[in-house]
């Protein structure tokens, strides 16, 4: 973030990607997080093959171990959860609201599940993917 504003944009998905990003979404929304990943594994795929910016790869890839991170804590893996939690920091941090999703929020939220690794408080079928009224411009 620079200055407190995030300036990092993204192209809207169409047809297919849309679809993939949306079965993802309600797979997560319902708290079954393996599905949510495998569903932005094939999107991350596609956009891999149509050679999309490296940003947009890496944003989706971030979102795949958001789930990983939540399935983690579920399972008790504090290794699991702090490697991801590394990870997901890379990949996320420089985003705001990003296909309707609030980025900050959820990132935030993540590190609070990472933090409560070895305390096992909080409930990742509880977590709530904020939702935001519009994309961030530069």
């Amino acid at each position: 973030m620079v200055g407190g504003e995030n300036v990092r944009v993204i192209a809207p998905l169409i047809g297919e990607e849309l679809d993939m990003w949306l079965e993802g979404l309600a797979d997560f929304d319902a708290k079954r997080y393996w599905h949510a990943h495998e569903d932005w594994e094939d999107l991350w795929n596609a956009h891999k093959r149509r050679a999309a910016p490296k940003e947009e790869i890496l944003f989706i890839q971030g979102m795949i171990q958001t789930a990983a991170l939540l399935l983690n804590h579920e399972r008790k893996k504090t290794r699991g959860v702090s490697n991801l939690r590394i990870k997901v920091n890379n990949k996320l941090a420089d985003w705001g609201c990003v296909w309707g999703l609030d980025i900050v929020h959820h990132l935030q939220m993540m590190n609070v599940y990472a933090d409560d690794v070895d305390a096992w408080n909080l409930d990742a079928q509880a977590y709530v993917l904020q939702r935001c009224e519009r994309e961030l411009q530069a």
